[in-house]
């Protein structure tokens, strides 16, 4: 009986499972989760006994289910595993066992083992990031979803005001991340770093950037030191537009105006023009005075290839 159980055996079990579910995710959470604890004291705390409903309508597959998704969120939603952009980061609800507890009573497993999976990157077959990207849109800013009870299918879906931010909700909605990756890598973003978490991509010109398939991520940033936290984001639609958020409107060439055609919406969220994008890069907005001229690269990036997808960086 699991009500009999010590800490260190109802720990075991639940790994055991984990590790069933899926055996890297298992792995990596037995090596993240202790942070100065002992597994009995974090097998304690596993324990659905102080819900009586679970005894009412739970089954044992659905109650070892849920202490695995309990112990995910041990492992990545506190401070010493997540980041955010002045430090570490803690993405957890103060009644955060409770609330996934009760969101999972009267579940099926195999609903539960979806919400495990959500700390697991994949990659899509049957559809692109940028499908996601059109389906989710600008999303709803300042959605304060408790990150414990947050899966791929929540809706309404949260959002980002920054370019890069809305790529990541899209980028884990769509499976190409995973949540341990979106609450440390994630966390961590700016400017000036994204490129390092989401990789550098490859170089195209103003020429062949039109005919970037469906889906790849662009990316348009200068190209030194002086101006490299300048930088955008979006998501390809495979016809010379790109739909992405916090877009530039136009800018300065030449000594002219630039202006960005948007197809739908606009600078909040919207489709534009990506080579009108390329024009505002290349002007003023990238312009160097000390080297007189503007240095900046468009790079197009498949999601596959973000850096430690699944795991998030050590």
């Amino acid at each position: 009986m699991s009500s009999d159980w010590t800490g260190q055996q109802r720990y075991d079990n639940t790994l055991q499972y984990l590790k069933s579910v899926d055996n890297e995710l298992g792995k990596h959470v037995d090596e993240t989760v202790l942070n100065g604890e002992d597994k009995g004291k974090i097998g304690e705390g596993l324990s659905l006994q102080g819900h009586k409903m679970y005894a009412v309508f739970g089954s044992k597959p659905v109650g070892r289910a849920v202490r695995a998704l309990l112990l995910c969120q041990r492992a990545y939603l506190g401070p010493h595993w997540g980041k955010s952009r002045t430090g570490a980061g803690d993405y957890r609800k103060p009644n955060g066992p409770t609330l996934t507890k009760n969101q999972y009573l009267g579940k099926s497993e195999a609903v539960v083992q979806d919400a495990i999976r959500s700390y697991v990157a994949t990659t899509p077959t049957t559809f692109t990031l940028a499908d996601v990207a059109e389906d989710v849109g600008g999303g709803v800013s300042g959605l304060d979803l408790p990150w414990e009870t947050l899966t791929r299918a929540q809706n309404p879906f949260p959002s980002g005001l920054v370019c890069f931010n809305a790529l990541l909700w899209w980028l884990y909605k769509s499976g190409f991340v995973s949540l341990r990756w979106l609450a440390r890598d994630g966390g961590g973003i700016g400017a000036e770093n994204a490129n390092e978490l989401l990789g550098n991509g490859t170089p195209v010109t103003r020429t062949t950037l039109a005919a970037t398939p469906r889906g790849m991520m662009v990316n348009w940033r200068g190209a030194n030191d002086a101006n490299s936290g300048i930088c955008h984001w979006a998501v390809s639609l495979g016809d010379g537009y790109a739909v992405g958020a916090n877009n530039s409107g136009g800018g300065r060439l030449n000594g002219k105006d630039v202006m960005v055609t948007f197809r739908s919406g606009g600078g909040a969220f919207g489709v534009f023009k990506m080579e009108d994008m390329w024009d505002v890069y290349s002007g003023d907005k990238t312009y160097h005075p000390k080297i007189g001229r503007s240095e900046f690269v468009v790079a197009t990036i498949d999601p596959a290839t973000v850096p430690n997808r699944s795991s998030g960086k050590k």
